[in-house]
């Protein structure tokens, strides 16, 4: 079979019913994007490999209704395109709620309850510049009876969006982090 005929294989994310024991090598490290699917293709790639609850990933990326709004083509954003308009950041909480948290559940194979932990606006020292962030965290059971967590421990997730008043780009941080609180660094293992 030569290269050509070969195509990329295509995964569906799986639903995690049961937990079962974590990885003793630990292979999930920081990483930074630029592109929301492979964001999501990551977490869902460390979900396959059963270590979604170790998880600090950085996405950054032009928003999908700006993405429309404009073609495509990043000339045409206009300067009112960021934080500060209230349509953009309306815009950018519906993005959040009904696509990008879901995603996040659907690709981590996880029923997160994210709830709104707070959203702030922060200035920089001059005032020339000012950032607004929403903090999602999901600090529950995440759909699992209390018996699966002998298994394997509680674990927390928190998402925070950033928009600043410059650009449209958003920023998004995903940590889950264990509450044993023994993150294993690859580095330790070796």
């Amino acid at each position: 079979m030569g290269k050509k005929n070969m195509k990329p294989a295509h995964m569906e994310p799986v639903h995690i019913e049961h937990l079962d024991k974590a990885p003793i090598v630990r292979n999930s490290r920081e990483m930074y994007f630029e592109s929301l699917d492979d964001f999501e293709r990551y977490i869902m790639d460390e979900s396959w490999d059963n270590e979604f609850d170790n998880l600090n990933i950085h996405v950054k990326y032009l928003p999908p209704f700006i993405v429309n709004q404009t073609k495509g083509n990043e000339e045409k954003i206009k300067p009112q395109m960021n934080s500060l308009n209230k349509k953009f950041r309306r815009h950018l909480q519906h993005h959040v709620k009904r696509h990008l948290l879901p995603d996040i559940n659907r690709m981590a194979g996880i029923d997160y309850e994210f709830h709104k932990e707070g959203e702030e606006k922060v200035s920089n020292e001059y005032g020339s510049a000012s950032v607004y962030k929403w903090h999602f965290k999901d600090d529950t059971n995440h759909g699992f009876d209390e018996s699966e967590f002998g298994i394997r421990g509680h674990w927390k997730v928190e998402v925070d969006i950033e928009s600043n008043s410059t650009n449209p780009w958003i920023d998004v941080t995903y940590k889950s982090i264990s509450d044993s609180g023994e993150q294993v660094s690859p580095a330790a293992v070796a």
